[in-house]
């Protein structure tokens, strides 16, 4: 019997309905004073110093202390108020063997899986675990068993940040940002860095007690990928030199990546957002092969067709394949008990879970997690400053104000989370217009610098963010290793309008209208006609008035368009455009910039799609892009194959320095993603780090929060 249909129930399925406590009006003016006040000044959660002592812990022993009471315990194992946000460096490590941890004694489970191992219904934990499971240190303290999860999904999404925390990828960043084992207990590489040998941490289960295995992994390539009409167009971060990565099964436990070029950070992408990190170890063959024509006859393939109202045997394997899927079996540390859109979708622990902490507890700790759909971000905020929620993520720089007037009440703390910097009110030009004038302009990059030295982007924060946002070209994350800090990514962000006029007669456009605007290099009207996204950033028309004001105090004319986001993108990708704004990202944070379309002028690439196009497909389609342009492609894929870190780092500043000279598109302002991924933590859950290396949480390892009541 799956051992999940035993343990559904307990818990129960119902949420406290409460109603949400009167907010206190949103207040939209929000300045960096009021958000670090709002985010680090904590009376309740005192400063911790590197030089500190532990906070006291009367009910748990340490995390790195074996213990078989942990799983036992009773009311709260804390009894220090938490850390606020950034107030604590990170303290979870993650151990790839229990010998790498100091050793385990013992193994214990929770009470609900103890129960069942005692009636037969499940295997002994040690049966249960793989031979060398991860071993987690926890965050605060080893933790208790029991209780639920409470955080949202919004509308009608099938899954919340549930959606990540059911991968478990060969390899995963730390809490700390490194790439390390997880599925894949090890990984070589053969000397060029063409062929990777990865092994499998032995003795992993399904959650449904069968055995993980390179059977799996080599499903999911032959059966999936290589299948046309599941994967018609496989991603290009499975091949190199434009060939397939060859996929091998070594033995039960050791499959082998072969690719016609080196391919260094292929590990990277394993466990990285964007990369091919869900597929390898989310493909039971045992359950999915049951669907698939290579394994059964066509006529049983027929009925379940038939049977679940599907079109094709494609859509029938894609719903068995879904992560929402109840009867799939999975690796994750909580499974599904219902399929979306419900008024609360819940999961439940998976009893062949194998990861364990310091003391040999098996986690995880929390019996289940509960996402509660709401309509919108204000339902999500009404719940989390009534206290009712115990998770939610980036609720948005403008509602810091009010978070904070209610931390007390709510009894909720804030946690940093980094990602990405958003870069509000990117202007992009047509490189490809058929206007003479315009093209020989847009293709100018003293042009674009003029335009961009003429923008006051410190009046811009004032007026439209009143703080939170940097002035700044499109950057990557701060600090290490890409430092989107760094002056590089100021380039041509000084507000210089007498610059900018000289830039401009130095390009010829002296001749004026009897408007005082400039004239084209044909002796024509320029008119600059920019269509604002009214999608992301909302404020994008707004901020393009702006900018046009600007550009008229230097002769520049201009108008605004503005665009609903799918008629925005439509008309952007076939060129319509004349000149276009909307935010963006480069990558850098936990994205590898390798992933991202705007930093390598891959498909996809916003500031000039028909460029793209031409080197995609080897000039077959689009339009030629310049030399440095073409640089861009060469330097990522000699990133791709690089060994060395250090090296690879330095060919990344060598790409961000050519987006800088050329300014292919015109930055405003970045955010800073402390603040826009600012993550709601209510106080009754514990060892969740103060700063999370990504915005999705996954790094900070779910499975070892508890419940302190």
């Amino acid at each position: 019997m799956d051992p999940r249909k035993l343990f559904v129930h307990r818990g129960g399925l119902a949420i406290r309905a409460r109603m949400a406590k009167s907010a206190s009006r949103i207040v939209p003016i929000l300045i960096i004073l009021s958000l670090l006040l709002a985010a680090c000044g904590s009376a309740d959660a005192p400063a911790a110093s590197e030089d500190a002592e532990p906070a006291a812990q009367e009910s748990a022993p340490a995390a790195d202390e074996s213990s078989s009471e942990a799983a036992a315990m009773t009311g709260p194992v804390l009894t220090d108020p938490p850390a606020g946000a950034g107030e604590r460096e990170v303290q979870s490590e993650v151990y790839n063997t229990p010998a790498d941890a100091g050793g385990i004694e013992s193994y214990q489970e929770a009470p609900m899986l103890a129960e069942m191992v005692a009636s037969g219904a499940l295997p002994p934990v040690e049966e249960r675990l793989p031979i060398n499971p991860i071993v987690i240190k926890p965050e605060e303290a080893v933790g208790k068993y029991g209780g639920a999860l409470r955080k949202t999904v919004s509308g009608q999404r099938a899954m919340g940040e549930m959606g990540w925390w059911v991968d478990e990828p060969l390899t995963l960043h730390n809490p700390k940002g490194v790439i390390v084992p997880n599925v894949a207990e090890s990984w070589a590489w053969n000397d060029d860095h063409t062929e990777l040998t990865i092994n499998l941490r032995k003795g992993i289960k399904w959650s449904d007690g069968e055995p993980f295995t390179a059977n799996d992994v080599l499903f999911w390539w032959d059966d999936i990928i290589l299948n046309e009409d599941l994967t018609p167009s496989p991603s290009t971060l499975l091949s190199r030199g434009g060939e397939m990565a060859q996929v091998a099964m070594i033995d039960d436990f050791t499959v082998q990546f072969s690719f016609a070029e080196p391919y260094a950070l292929f590990p990277t992408y394993l466990g990285s957002w964007g990369g091919p990190r869900r597929g390898p170890t989310t493909s039971p063959k045992h359950y999915l092969s049951q669907f698939h024509p290579d394994y059964v006859d066509q006529s049983e393939i027929e009925s379940m067709m038939s049977d679940g109202g599907f079109d094709n045997w494609m859509d029938l394997f894609g719903q068995k394949n879904n992560s929402v899927n109840t009867e799939k079996p999975s690796l994750a540390a909580w499974i599904p008990t219902t399929v979306p859109p419900n008024p609360v979708e819940v999961y439940v622990r998976n009893p062949y879970f194998w990861k364990v902490d310091t003391a040999g507890n098996q986690l995880p700790y929390i019996d289940e997690v509960h996402e509660i759909r709401v309509a919108d971000a204000e339902a999500a905020l009404l719940k989390t400053i009534a206290g009712e929620l115990d998770f939610v993520r980036a609720l948005g720089t403008a509602n810091i104000p009010v978070l904070s007037e209610n931390r007390e009440s709510g009894n909720f703390r804030f946690a940093y989370a980094n990602w990405m910097p958003n870069s509000y009110g990117n202007i992009m030009f047509n490189y490809t217009t058929d206007d003479e004038d315009k093209h020989q302009l847009y293709n100018d990059k003293n042009f674009r610098r003029a335009l961009s030295v003429a923008i006051d982007r410190e009046e811009i924060i004032k007026l439209i963010y009143k703080g939170g946002v940097f002035a700044s070209q499109i950057a990557p994350l701060r600090g290490p290793p890409y430092h989107g800090e760094d002056e590089l990514f100021q380039s041509w962000t000084q507000f210089d309008p007498n610059m900018a006029n000289q830039m401009l007669d130095d390009l010829g456009l002296t001749e004026r209208d009897d408007q005082g605007f400039r004239l084209g290099p044909s002796g024509n009207e320029l008119l600059l006609i920019i269509s604002a996204t009214t999608a992301w950033p909302s404020e994008t028309p707004e901020l393009m008035e702006l900018v046009k004001g600007y550009w008229a105090e230097v002769g520049i004319n201009a108008t605004v368009t503005p665009e609903a986001g799918q008629l925005w993108g439509t008309r952007h990708n076939t060129g319509e455009h004349d000149v276009s704004a909307r935010g963006g990202h480069f990558g850098g944070g936990p994205v590898h910039p390798t992933l991202n379309s705007n930093t390598f002028a891959m498909r996809g690439w916003q500031w000039a799609p028909d460029w793209a196009a031409w080197l995609d497909t080897n000039g077959e389609q689009g339009a030629e892009p310049p030399e440095d342009v073409k640089r861009l492609r060469v330097l990522r894929d000699q990133i791709l194959g690089e060994p060395d870190e250090d090296t690879r780092n330095a060919l990344m500043r060598e790409v961000f320095e050519i987006h800088m000279d050329n300014i292919w598109s015109i930055g405003l302002v970045v955010d800073d993603p402390k603040f826009g991924q600012l993550t709601n933590v209510h106080n009754r859950l514990r060892n969740v780090v103060t700063w999370s290396i990504s915005g999705e949480w996954t790094p900070t390892i779910p499975a070892q929060w508890f419940i302190n009541e």
